[in-house]
């Protein structure tokens, strides 16, 4: 199964989506002008790799500021990888906010409760 990387612009996150690592990550900024076209592939290749996924996967969020529609469709990224959790493999969350953000705390703790998965809420590392 073939990777999918999607390099950060000023309106979208950097994404990479690794198969054979069994690693999704997403940081930046994610407020795209067109959250279906910018979501859609990647929605696609959560579906393909469900089939195809290793025992354990990491899905990291170090998103600094996202939009409603762009909730929505992490949302629905975690409902995929609830969808994996019931084949009998391990999920695992890692939800970063940077230390003075409730907002990113707060949506972090929603997405928690609402997927049910392992999530790991954590204070994102400063830059230096």
């Amino acid at each position: 199964m073939e990777n999918l990387i999607i390099k950060a612009t000023e309106q979208t996150a950097d994404v990479v989506l690794n198969a054979n690592e069994g690693k999704i990550e997403f940081s930046g900024v994610s407020i795209p002008e067109d959250s279906y076209s910018f979501f859609t592939p990647i929605l696609r290749w959560l579906d393909a790799y469900i089939e195809k996924a290793p025992a354990k996967t990491i899905a990291t969020f170090n998103i600094m500021y996202c939009n409603t529609s762009s909730s929505m469709y992490i949302s629905e990224i975690l409902r995929k990888l609830r969808k994996l959790k019931s084949t009998g493999r391990e999920v695992e969350i890692h939800w970063y906010y940077e230390e003075d953000d409730d907002d990113m705390r707060l949506l972090g703790e929603d997405f928690k409760r609402i997927s049910q998965l392992n999530f790991k809420i954590l204070v994102a590392p400063s830059a230096i």
